[in-house]
């Protein structure tokens, strides 16, 4: 077997469900030692290990590629027509769970590294590659590296997430919609692509923002409700200020993205019938774009707290989670570079994509709002599903892919 599907075999058979990440760490460390390459481990948790390598001479740019070593659960396992964790190989695909969410990508940017220095090609800058854990819940190594001073200076990343579809899924209404083609057009895209997926370049993603606003009141006899306090009073009127405010932004829009999307998810208030509610808590999950970000959001609804609390009310806001949007402008050097020369290795037109979902690049992008980011890998949409596979000529010609890719941006 290729050294390239053996590694990506090995890591797909190591059980990494929101957890033992260091078992990749490890089998990384050992794969870059092999070829001379010196890396870090940084533990987040007991079994939960992130990795950086890096190369280059570091007279230039600081480029990253991002991959998480983290898995989904394996799902309802007698559904599998390969063990989840068998990395089976058939039909030129690699079945497992982590197959294309994403250990193939993950892979792929380390073979790039790994062929980039053994054949010694000039790199003036550096390419620091990361993986990490905790992606799938909360961007947890993504969040460590970033506080650990890794993102500072990196002017652009790269995250390796899977970028394609199945391409027969062009026949579908709902993907023509999301390429804004009509029939005619996807059909001839397809018909232009002598592989079995067709890609995309994900240029923009939104971030999310999720919160819990609690009211504290004073229960009381409903019967004496001037001896108490309502507390779904208090939340309903920072409701309706919190409504007005988002539609103060509907005209906002991302050009990539769309709008501001805001939800009220849960809501819990009161203990019985009978009594005055002397709490009540409301949680919101919002998906941010960047005209709109989430510092913002969160200053101004805090701002509106604040007034409801200046006139009598008692409320509070509980931030859980905050990953912010990503927006690369097509111009952008790394789009443009990744769009000559994925559409040259992977033989395809390489429209762009904005996601609803996020990534490890809601972290790092903190840092500067400027760095230019794309996400573009191996693997197809049946990433978290049962029978979970990558195409095995994709991820080899991903490989290549970031090979000239990282050559172009640090030449």
């Amino acid at each position: 077997m290729d050294e390239t599907v053996q590694a990506l075999a090995d890591i797909v058979k190591m059980n990494t469900v929101n957890d033992h990440e260091g078992l990749v760490a490890d089998y990384l460390e050992r794969l870059f030692a092999a070829h001379g390459i010196e890396s870090k481990k940084i533990t987040y948790a007991p079994g939960r290990v992130s990795l950086v390598a890096e190369i280059g001479d570091g007279h230039g740019p600081l480029i990253g590629f991002d991959g998480h070593a983290d898995t989904v659960a394996l799902g309802d396992e007698a559904k599998w027509q390969t063990p989840a964790l068998g990395a089976t190989v058939q039909a030129g695909r690699l079945y497992g769970r982590g197959a294309t969410d994403m250990k193939s990508g993950l892979l792929a940017g380390a073979f790039a590294l790994i062929h980039l220095h053994d054949q010694r090609v000039p790199l003036h800058g550096t390419l620091r590659f990361m993986a990490t854990v905790g992606e799938e819940n909360g961007h947890l190594g993504a969040e460590q590296l970033v506080d650990l001073g890794y993102a500072d200076d990196m002017q652009a990343v790269i995250v390796g997430e899977p970028s394609g579809a199945d391409k027969r899924l062009l026949a579908q209404p709902t993907i023509q919609a999301m390429l804004n083609a009509d029939a005619a057009t996807a059909k001839k895209m397809a018909a232009a692509n002598p592989t079995n997926e067709q890609h995309f370049i994900e240029l923009a993603h939104k971030g999310s923002l999720t919160f819990t606003v609690r009211a504290q009141g004073v229960a009381a006899h409903s019967s004496m409700p001037q001896l108490g306090q309502n507390a779904i009073d208090m939340l309903m009127t920072y409701y309706q200020q919190q409504n007005a405010y988002f539609n103060r932004f509907k005209t906002t829009v991302n050009p990539v993205l769309g709008p501001t999307i805001p939800v009220v998810t849960l809501i819990n208030g009161g203990e019985q019938i009978n009594t005055v509610p002397g709490s009540a808590e409301m949680g919101v999950k919002i998906r941010t774009i960047p005209e709109l970000r989430n510092d913002k959001i969160i200053a101004d609804l805090q701002a509106i707290i604040d007034q409801c609390n200046a006139a009598g009310a008692h409320l509070s806001m509980d931030i859980s989670s905050s990953f912010y949007p990503v927006h690369t402008p097509e111009d952008a050097p790394l789009v443009q570079l990744a769009k000559e020369v994925g559409e040259r290795v992977l033989e395809q037109r390489l429209p762009y994509f904005g996601a609803p979902g996020g990534t490890d690049a809601s972290s790092y992008i903190v840092k500067n709002e400027d760095m230019q980011i794309i996400v573009f890998g191996p693997g197809n949409i049946t990433a978290h599903q049962v029978n979970e596979y990558v195409d095995l000529d994709m991820y080899q010609r991903f490989i290549t892919l970031y090979e000239q890719l990282m050559t172009k941006l640090l030449a």
